[in-house]
């Protein structure tokens, strides 16, 4: 009998654990790349790219700073970003974890200081 009621409290116990386990997987695959290292991608240290996007539902202006990547335009540097806004399947967070998944425009493309 004791065998059969740990059994019951292990697999109580693991039918807790793992939604706990995958939340946070998820959770750290939803936050995006993580920058790559200067001294791993060949560029030194550059400011980054500063988008700002503006969305009818969204209150203000999202701001969301990127890598800049050299010889490319400030705008194409935003687009995935806005790609992503756009688009109910991208589970990437941005401005704010927003939930608003389409109508969103690139209003500015800055480098920062």
């Amino acid at each position: 009998m004791r065998t059969v009621t740990t059994r019951a409290i292990v697999g109580t116990a693991i039918l807790w654990a793992l939604p706990l386990f995958f939340s946070a997987q998820l959770a750290r695959s939803q936050s995006g790349l993580a920058p790559a290292s200067p001294a791993a991608s060949g560029q030194e240290k550059e400011p980054p790219v500063v988008c700002g996007f503006r969305n009818s539902g969204y209150t203000g202006v999202c701001e969301e700073r990127t890598l800049y990547v050299k010889d490319k335009k400030l705008e194409a540097i935003c687009k995935p970003i806005v790609d992503c806004l756009n688009d109910s399947r991208c589970v990437k967070t941005y401005c704010g974890s927003t939930t608003i998944r389409q109508g969103w425009t690139l209003e500015s493309a800055k480098r920062d200081k």
